[in-house]
């Protein structure tokens, strides 16, 4: 996936919303409303049934999540689904009951889903989840808010919210001491309808209820943040200075916080005098990026790698996309979900292999040899980040039908 593809399908996701508005100000102007223009498919990201799809994923049985403000009785048991129908007889149970059921991790389930996620995944070098959540008529749900934004899509149905017009605190994600239950305060009330898609930034106070039988998509993702962009600084400067890395304390009890302090004020004005220099953010940056973008859940790979010759064709697989960093000696190839670490000699066949979509392996440039051009190719359809192209069987054949990435 090259960076103009991404664009183009977060674009049509959007629509009429632009990637660039969303990106920049959209992500820092608060509550976003997108109606459905009748332009984007984000409609049907889980196909044209989308009830059926999630009643038949009994995998997600245990992980299912719930909740309700007026339920009518204890939320019934998820042990022991039996099958699909078992499945889908404990979610009337819930939805009787009046919660809504939230099924996660829905990326492997839909592709359409998890190739949005992927293009955003691509631009902001973060991880994107992807979540639904199924209600009957008649439930509401507590006042609360998410860690992360979420992008909110209607699938199915209607369903109105009630989303507080306060500026988000912007929590951080871990838990504080527990308070009073939350305020919605002063807020908007939006009814969704299918199609229809609304951006709420984390840390956003709201609640929904529904008369409708209801189904939607929310993706969820955290932007750079200031606090990422000052750890990534640190964790830079520290990969250059031992005593950054250096043991401070064994037991907390009875630490002098006097001299430990006089060590850290040392550091952060060390810190401060790095971020001062020319480049050192910028590399401080792209390393990070480099980590998170390794992190993320790798591609799909072949079971039975197939043998290469010099005149196959190769192609960069679905979803695939890459992030370069180098020292003196070795190149690093971010993918989603590891890395490459290749000698610079390669230097020039590695660049191209990032930014050429289709290639026979022949054509793989620099001041290296067939067996080099040949294993290079092998270990990057090894761990999937190419793939042969038709007429050859390429990793999807490999996989089967219902291949999915983990």
């Amino acid at each position: 996936m090259m960076l103009e593809d991404a664009q183009q399908r977060l674009g049509e996701f959007l629509s009429p919303l632009t990637v660039d508005v969303f990106l920049g100000e959209g992500l820092s102007g608060g509550f976003r409303l997108v109606r459905h223009d009748g332009a984007s498919s984000r409609a049907g990201l889980l196909g044209p049934d989308p009830e059926a799809l999630l009643a038949s994923a009994t995998h997600l049985a245990a992980d299912l999540t719930y909740h309700s403000a007026n339920a009518s009785g204890p939320p019934p048991s998820l042990a022991g689904v039996a099958d699909p129908a078992d499945f889908r007889a404990r979610i009337a149970a819930f939805h009787a009951r009046n919660y809504s059921v939230r099924f996660p991790d829905l990326r492997p389930l839909a592709p359409a889903v998890d190739a949005v996620a992927r293009s955003l995944e691509l631009l902001i070098h973060q991880p994107v989840s992807a979540s639904a959540f199924w209600s009957r008529g008649g439930m509401r749900a507590p006042v609360h808010y998410d860690d992360h934004d979420l992008i909110v899509v209607q699938l199915k149905g209607t369903k109105r919210w009630y989303v507080s017009t306060r500026p988000s605190p912007l929590f951080n994600t871990w838990k504080g001491v527990s308070g009073n239950p939350p305020d919605l305060g002063a807020h908007e009330v939006v009814d969704l309808a299918p199609g229809d898609l609304m951006y709420l930034p984390r840390g956003t106070f709201h609640t929904v209820d529904s008369d409708t039988e209801s189904v939607h998509l929310a993706i969820g993702f955290t932007p750079l943040t200031l606090r990422e962009a000052i750890v990534a600084a640190l964790d830079h400067l520290s990969d250059m200075n031992r005593p950054l890395r250096a043991t401070v304390a064994g037991r907390m009890e009875g630490v002098d916080p006097q001299a430990l302090g006089g060590a850290v004020a040392e550091a952060v004005g060390q810190l401060l005098n790095a971020v001062r220099a020319p480049g050192f953010l910028t590399a401080a940056l792209q390393r990070r990026s480099s980590r998170a973008i390794g992190g993320l859940d790798r591609l799909p790979r072949p079971a039975q790698p197939p043998a290469l010759g010099l005149d196959t064709v190769l192609r960069h697989a679905d979803h695939a996309f890459s992030h370069l960093g180098a020292n003196a000696e070795t190149i690093d190839f971010a993918y989603p979900g590891g890395h490459l670490y290749i000698h610079r000699g390669a230097q020039e066949a590695v660049v191209f292999i990032a930014e050429t979509q289709s290639f026979r392996v022949r054509d793989l440039p620099g001041d290296i040899g067939d067996e080099v051009r040949l294993a290079l190719a092998a270990r990057f359809v090894e761990v999937g980040f190419l793939e042969v192209a038709s007429p050859q069987p390429g990793v999807a054949d490999l996989f089967g039908a219902g291949a999915t990435s983990r």
